[in-house]
């Protein structure tokens, strides 16, 4: 297991080069370059817990993986208690490094199952609320499917009289195109008929021909055996000789003529 970069934006995993703290915190070569400008007139804080470090050695940047020259002449010389003590210390410096990253591997553990935890309960309320929904959806469907059919119905009633009425509609139709038939065909026997009958007398000529002081006047007289040419009639209708009609009706009233005479 490698240590880790304490910095709190970075995490990232320390195998060659690292900026370690004498209170045991370990920072990778670029927040390390970044961080641990020592100047001389201040003094510096470490990122992780904010100690101030002032002695020269507080900060230091370390190999983390020595040659063998390099392990073979760095504990040389000293007594066994100081080896010792220089091992303790440095095994102690891992250990809280692997202390601190299992913490917050741990808390991160627990952030997450906090945050499962919330997520949880807001999907049981969403899912509590889809089925409320739901079932008010159901119960719209239901509804709607209900008056649907009664809508339906009412339209197959409403297509029923409908087609009743069209065919009323056609019947009567047909009979009112019989009786125009009926009627056209009694007009023109009328028209045909017409001409056969005795037309009213039109005295509109003689009335134009007499004189301005006569007044005309027609009055029914007895037939007479008198020249015809006395007998008045229309100019738009023929001259019908009533004696000879009514030589078989000799001793019954006879028929009138007009002709004018002076009042």
């Amino acid at each position: 297991m490698d240590i880790v970069c304490n910095f709190k934006k970075c995490r990232r995993a320390l195998s060659n080069h690292a900026w370690v703290t004498t209170c045991s915190h370990a920072f990778c070569v670029e927040h390390g370059k970044s961080e641990f400008k020592r100047n001389a007139e201040n003094s510096l804080n470490c990122p992780a817990c904010g100690t101030e470090l002032r002695d020269k050695f507080d900060v230091i940047q370390a190999d983390l993986k020595p040659g063998e020259i390099f392990r073979s002449i760095v504990l040389a010389g000293m007594r066994p208690d100081t080896i010792m003590d220089i091992a303790m210390r440095a095994m102690s410096f891992w250990s809280y490094q692997v202390e601190q990253e299992t913490l917050y591997q741990e808390s991160m553990a627990k952030h997450a199952r906090e945050k499962l935890q919330c997520m949880e309960e807001i999907n049981t309320l969403n899912l509590q609320k889809l089925k409320a929904e739901l079932e008010t959806c159901k119960r719209k469907i239901s509804s709607m499917q209900t008056e649907f059919n009664n809508k339906r119905k009412q339209a197959e009633d409403l297509t029923a009289r409908l087609e009743e009425k069209s065919r009323k509609l056609q019947k009567l139709t047909f009979q009112l195109e019989a009786q125009k038939r009926k009627d056209i065909r009694v007009g023109n026997f009328e028209a045909v008929s017409k001409p056969n009958q005795e037309t009213c007398m039109d005295i509109s000529d003689l009335v134009g021909q007499r004189a301005a002081s006569e007044a005309f006047v027609f009055r029914p007289v007895l037939e007479t055996h008198e020249s015809p040419v006395n007998a008045i009639c229309s100019p738009k209708t023929p001259m019908f000789d009533f004696c000879k009609i009514n030589k078989k009706r000799q001793n019954q009233p006879s028929h009138f003529k007009f002709r004018p005479n002076k009042s």
